[in-house]
């Protein structure tokens, strides 16, 4: 997808990662590892978004982020889990948050969560739900 100069893009947005969830953090992160995955940013507490992440890099480059329920706090992947958790969203790194969330929902997707701080990259994120389905994480500008 071009990026369109009428909304003050510059560029494209980039796929930062892939977006995993996993009932058992310690057994996702090994799973990972042991199709070569390497951990660049080890679990990290979310009590803010009530999940516990992970980062893995797999042999081709494409970063892995693993999503987990923090202990004791009101999930929003516990829904997922239900179903099995595994393949989640797409996370695409953007210029202008507020500007490509725009465009996403101008584009009939819904919003699934508003613009927050995510501890774990230490930035700012939306998540929207395309009308194919797939879940689309934006990642902004670090605080």
């Amino acid at each position: 997808m071009a990026p369109d100069p009428s909304r003050g893009l510059d560029t494209a947005p980039r796929l930062h990662h892939v977006g995993y969830v996993v009932a058992n953090m310690g057994g996702g992160i090994r799973r990972f590892e042991d199709s070569g995955g390497a951990l660049v940013v080890g679990p990290t507490d979310d009590e803010l978004l009530g999940v516990v992440c992970a980062l893995l890099r797999l042999p081709e480059g494409v970063d892995v982020e693993l999503v987990g329920p923090l202990e004791g706090a009101d999930s929003p992947v516990t829904a997922r889990l239900a179903r099995g958790g595994g393949l989640d969203h797409l996370c695409f790194w953007v210029d202008d948050l507020e500007a490509s969330l725009r465009q996403e929902l101008d584009h009939d997707a819904l919003l699934l969560a508003q613009p927050t701080y995510a501890v774990t990259f230490d930035s700012t994120i939306a998540f929207v739900q395309r009308r194919s389905g797939l879940v689309v994480e934006l990642m902004g500008a670090k605080r």
